[in-house]
This record gives structure tokens, sequence and C-alpha cells, in this order.
């Protein structure tokens, strides 16, 4: 099933809503109760957001935000997650400059830890901070094993080593300010603007031609890539599906029952 193409999916209470108006998308993680901590499904509802975005032709410029008065605290350490899908919560990642050649323009409030840094910054082309904005990375305390690389190019080099070790503890977190002079974000305003800001700023990309937005963004995105992210993109985006898959199975059976296999996946 393409969840990216299932109105079934997309309710009012999902962990992820897709609206479009005036030609932008809004992507919101809807689940403030839990300070929209991301769980599995949350992950895969943003594949699909992407998938969606991409061939959207209502949409030429998507802003990823969050309801409630966090951004996100990152994964959601309660979960079980029983999937067995490997890098679960990566697979949410937006593909720019892959996949996801349209505009994409982060909204961030609050808390914005862990993972939830990779997708409001790291994720998307331009990001917008609320005031209130704080930034950590509580995964050296939760003991979460993470490629440590992939949170450097967007930092000086001693701040980088600062953050990864030290960004859960009070006193180092990034504040919206000190995010700003680091070039993490674009632009901070008061939270009471957040949502237009970010909104003007999409409606700036509104009027620029979508193949010069696709080519910068390709070779933007190119020239940053590490090869690390590119093997686990490939991996989960081609191998281990097949791995799972049941035409797998169908060669193996079809082997030993020397016959000619039935493939289904396409």
């Amino acid at each position: 099933m393409n969840m990216a193409h299932n109105p079934e999916v997309w309710t009012a209470d999902a962990p992820v809503l897709y609206e479009v108006r005036n030609r932008i998308a809004y992507v919101t993680l809807n689940r403030p109760e839990v300070r929209n901590a991301m769980n599995g499904q949350m992950a895969d509802m943003l594949k699909a957001a992407w998938q969606r975005l991409e061939a959207d032709e209502d949409a030429l410029v998507g802003i990823l935000c969050a309801r409630g008065d966090h951004f996100s605290v990152g994964k959601d350490l309660k979960e079980k997650d029983d999937s067995g899908i490997p890098h679960r919560l990566h697979m949410g990642y937006p593909p720019n400059g892959r996949t996801l050649f349209k505009p994409l323009i982060g909204a961030i409030q609050g808390y914005v830890m862990g993972g939830a840094y990779s997708y409001a910054i790291r994720g998307t082309d331009l990001t917008i901070a609320a005031d209130d904005t704080v930034i950590g990375f509580p995964e050296a305390k939760a003991g979460i094993a993470i490629p440590p690389i992939g949170y450097v190019p967007l930092m000086p080099f001693k701040i980088s080593l600062e953050f990864m070790l030290l960004a859960w503890k009070g006193g180092r977190f990034i504040d919206a300010e000190k995010a700003w002079r680091y070039g993490m974000v674009n632009e901070v305003v008061p939270r009471a603007d957040l949502m237009d800001e970010a909104t003007r700023w999409a409606e700036m990309l509104l009027e620029v031609p979508p193949m010069y937005i696709k080519a910068i963004k390709a070779g933007h995105y190119r020239g940053q890539q590490l090869r690390y992210l590119e093997n686990e993109h490939d991996f989960v985006d081609y191998i281990w599906p097949q791995q799972v898959s049941e035409d797998r199975q169908e060669a193996i059976d079809a082997f030993f029952e020397k016959r000619r296999p039935e493939f289904r996946n396409r």
C-alpha cells in the first residue's frame, strides 16, 4: 500500500497531518500530548508525506511544523518497536536532493531534541525558529548509539563536540539566538509570529522557478551528502525491502520446488 496516496491514513488524529493552502503544504507533527515524541508510525507517515509533497501538483513548497508547545523531544523512548524495520526513525528524514526537490522549510518552537534536530534543521532547506526554541541532544545521556559525524557539518568544530557530548544538560542547550549565530537557523522570530514568518518565506519561494530550485537542491545536497548516509539510504530503500519481500521467499521456494517463480512486487 502506498501510504502517501491513501486518504484513510491522513485523518485529523493521525501523528502527522498534511494540508495544502495556497500552493504550500503544511506537514504537521501531531502528538502534542507527548511533546511530539517521534515513534515508528510518525516516521512512516513522514516518509509518506515527502512522497506526497513531491507528487502533489497543488503544492510547490512544504513547511514542516508541529502542534503544541514543542516541535519535538525526539525519539519516543517508551515505544517498543517490534516492526523489525532497521533505522525506522531515520526513514522519515526528508530525502532532500534525492527524491524530494521541492523546497522545505522548518518552523520550530520549544524543545527540538535529538532526532528532531535532524528533521527540523539538518532535514530542511531553511529553518525559522521561534524565540523560545531550545535545541539539545540527549542521546549521550540516554546511551543511544548514533553516527556522530552526521551532525558535524552544520556546526563549528568545537561547538559540534560540545553539542554531541553535553547538549542534554540544561546549561549546554542551544537557544534560538545562539543557533542563529551558528548558522543553524535562518531567522528567529517571536513565538506568535512563527507560522506567519515561515509562510512568508514559503511565499518568496513560490516566486522562484521550480526547475531552478530542483537544480540548486540536487547540487547542494549532492555536495553535502555523507557516504555513510548514502549507504544507509540505499540499504533502507532498496536492500531491506527486498530482503523481507514475498518475492524473495517465492524465489527460494521456486528454486527448491524446481518451478518458475511467480513474482508480485514491482
